[in-house]
Order: structure tokens, then sequence, then C-alpha cells
């Protein structure tokens, strides 16, 4: 115990700056855990689809969206998206699925749908590629 304390003595800034990490990291993950999952695998999204309803917005180019897309899936380019909410508020009360090809490029539409009051707003982990991988329907226009 009197090294610990010698320790804190002769480097009081060593101890300060772990104490400030750790308590970041706790916040942190206390907040991500209070928010709930922000992304699905195929699986969960599905059950979600199956159970609430929820919508799938896919957010790749239009010809991307024609070749493939999941069941139902409504398109809305990311970079569209501020032209599309009206379209989009008549599902607010459903939970959101966004989804690209590889779940790279989902993250700025699902923060910008939760400042636009979207409060149940996932990215689809692994994009279409999963969806696809994991045998799960697909349809094209």
């Amino acid at each position: 115990m009197e090294r610990i304390v010698e320790f804190i003595g002769n480097h009081p800034l060593l101890v300060l700056a772990t104490v400030v990490v750790a308590v970041t990291l706790l916040v942190t993950e206390i907040r991500r855990l209070k928010a709930g999952p922000s992304s699905l695998d195929p699986s969960a999204a599905t059950l979600l689809f199956n159970r609430e309803g929820a919508v799938f917005v896919d957010v790749r180019p239009e010809a991307d969206y024609r070749k493939a897309h999941l069941p139902g899936a409504l398109h809305v380019s990311a970079s569209a998206l501020e032209q599309s909410l009206d379209r989009l508020k008549r599902y607010q009360d459903k939970p959101i699925i966004v989804y690209c090809n590889t779940g790279m490029s989902t993250g700025r539409v699902v923060a910008q749908l939760k400042k636009r009051g979207f409060d149940r707003v996932y990215q689809l982990r692994g994009g279409l590629t999963s969806w696809q991988e994991g045998g799960f329907p697909v349809e094209s226009k």
C-alpha cells in the first residue's frame, strides 16, 4: 500500500490521466448500453422485420438497388437523404434498418435520421453482402 501511495505522489499526472481515461470509457459504455444496439446482424434484422414491421432502407446507388435489394426495401440515396425525409416520415414509428453493400457507409445516414427524430434506426451489419451470405432472399427490379 505504501508503494501505491508513493507512486501516486511521484506521478500525479499519470494517475490523473488514467482516471480520466477510465471514467471516459465507463461513460461511453453506459451511453452505448442505454442507446441499445445500433447495428443488427441479418437474423436480428429479420426478427425485427417480422415482429415489429421494420422498414429496410437501401442507401446504395439506384443501379445497385435495381440489381438486388432486400424484399420490400425502400431506396433512398444517401446523397439525397434530405429530399427523402418526407417519404420516410410515415415510417417514423417503426424500426428502420439502413443498409448498403457492406455496411461501411450507413453510419452517416443513421446519424442523420436520428438527428431528425427517428428514434429506432439501425444499421444492417455487413450490409447486403452479409444478407446474401446468410442465404436470405433478395429482390430485383
